[in-house]
């Protein structure tokens, strides 16, 4: 998979409940409210092509518990871990954890066993963790709630990256300590149970059927037909229709990704920060977010997420300005060119993009951006990939530019994208922002990371390595039979646990009133 989605695990308590439901005592004749929910998820089982794309990865989300849990803001709170601290010279990190977390099988979790699950992680074997963990030396069990892990150099990003961790066993990954164990699984579907002990307590729902379909439009079908109660993500297109039905809630919340236009800095011509720049001007990010995301999402300004609390905007940030692009091309020396009988182009230069073949998104966003592109004189040739393909050809920097999606949940992710690496996920050749990444690394009071956060955005700016377009948004949607334990702006699927249905919950509110 290209793009790894292992900040999808971002669990935090919510407090209240959705309203919108009739008051009243149950009559003693009505029957019992059901403990079941019937998830409707249209993806293939397994993860395939874009980030997250598999619907073992929502499995994931309810039958494991990360170490640390992000708030929104994107500061860690506990989770299994209920404390962590560094030591004077930041090269050792001590973690508490809870006494009470136990695996679907009954086995208590010790600090030797999470030991073992972070030395496994810390391995990388699969090139699926995070890259702060390459600076990790040992991981070492303390006592009876302590493991300790000493670093081979200081890496502020290690903390954030814990919540990418979850416990789960390292020979059988679908035992895990989360709310709802597996009952059975296969191509279809799986099945769930409540797991008594859980140690954040007794989850509301008994059982989960998780339903697996070809296309997100045959799920939606079949919570129309009442066959599912929830429906996993709402898809751009459906989002209308679901909006409009009075039987379900669509909860909305913003997606840990966003969508940029990676520019190889070796090309002879995207080589000038110049005509980077002058690319920055000639998109139009807010006809992009309304025409080729139906309003799911918001402009982009750079890696680092709005919400982040080291979020720092850009002092001159780049407007759509196609006049001022045309200016700074023909000044960098790419004036457009007449039309003639011989060439019936009139571009100034042109350069290949790759993009997902696999998901119409990407595709839509890259018609858009082609034709604005064509606005100002340049050309853009699509260049339509399969995963492997894709894959591929970004790790050998064989590109000029390329359109995907990239996690953005955290710093560690921003470190991973642009500073260079020669053995990463791809290459672009872009250096400029070394520096100040390894600043951000290596800091340790928060004053000091929005300083160079703040230096970051900067450098973006003055030489992009790309036009950062959008950060995405979903919905998942859920019958009003069920009363979810929602908060705004947050995936409602942090509190599964915490949801009942809405009939059992009617007599405590009546009796509240």
């Amino acid at each position: 998979m290209l793009i790894r989605h292992r900040r999808a695990i971002a669990l935090i308590a919510a407090a209240g409940v959705v309203g919108g439901f009739t008051s009243g005592c149950r009559a003693p004749s009505d029957p019992p409210p059901p403990m079941k929910m019937r998830i409707g998820i249209g993806l293939p089982p397994k993860a395939s092509g874009a980030p997250g794309s598999g619907a073992e990865m929502f499995v994931r989300l309810i039958t494991s518990e990360p170490l640390l849990t992000n708030r929104r803001d994107s500061r860690q709170s506990e989770r299994i871990a209920t404390g962590w601290k560094w030591d004077d010279a930041g090269t050792t990190l001590t973690l508490t954890l809870r006494r009470d977390v136990h695996f679907h099988d009954g086995t208590l979790l010790t600090p030797e066993m999470a030991a073992q699950i972070l030395r496994k992680a810390v391995k990388n074997e699969n090139q699926e963790e995070p890259l702060s963990f390459a600076s990790v030396a040992s991981v070492t069990p303390r006592g009876e709630d302590v493991v300790e892990i000493k670093m081979k150099e200081r890496n502020f990003l290690v903390i954030p990256d814990l919540a990418s961790v979850v416990m789960s066993k390292p020979d059988h990954p679908e035992i895990g300590t989360g709310p709802f164990q597996i009952v059975s699984q296969d191509d279809n579907g799986t099945k769930l149970s409540a797991f008594p002990r859980y140690f954040r307590g007794q989850p509301g729902l008994n059982e989960i059927d998780i339903v697996y379909y070809p296309t997100q439009r045959k799920a939606w079908a079949s919570m129309m037909r009442d066959e599912v109660d929830m429906l996993h993500e709402v898809s751009r297109e459906a989002a209308e229709f679901v909006e409009a039905e009075t039987t379900v809630t669509s909860y909305k919340f913003p997606r840990a990704y966003y969508i940029p236009l990676v520019f190889n800095v070796r090309h002879p011509i995207l080589k000038s920060a110049e005509v980077r720049k002058a690319l920055n001007e000639a998109i139009d990010k807010e006809a992009l977010v309304r025409d080729g995301m139906n309003g799911r999402g918001r402009p982009a300004d750079g890696p680092v997420a709005p919400g982040h609390w080291a979020y720092s905007p850009p002092a001159q940030p780049f407007v759509f300005n196609p006049a001022a692009a045309r200016e700074r091309l023909d000044g960098a020396g790419f004036k457009a060119r007449a039309f003639s009988a011989d060439r019936p182009a009139s571009a100034r230069f042109s350069f290949k993009c790759l993009v997902y073949s696999g998901d119409t998104r990407f595709e839509r966003l890259a018609v858009l951006v082609q034709k604005q592109l064509a606005d100002v004189g340049v050309d853009m040739v699509l260049e339509p990939l399969s995963q492997r393909e894709l894959v591929g050809r970004l790790g050998k920097g064989d590109f000029d530019a390329f359109l995907f999606e990239l996690a953005g949940s955290s710093l560690s992710w921003a470190y991973e994208w642009w500073h260079h690496n020669p053995d990463g996920r791809f290459d672009s050749g872009y250096r400029s922002a070394d520096a100040i990444l390894d600043t951000i690394r290596g800091a340790r009071e928060e004053d000091e990371v929005r300083a160079a956060v703040a230096q970051l955005t900067t450098i973006l700016h003055r030489d992009p390595p790309a036009v950062f377009l959008a950060w995405q948004a979903t919905a998942r949607a859920v019958s009003r039979k069920f009363d979810v334990a929602a908060e705004s702006d947050r995936d409602i699927v942090a509190n599964l646990w915490q949801w009942r249905p809405a009939a059992a919950v009617k007599p405590t509110r009546q009796a509240a009133r």
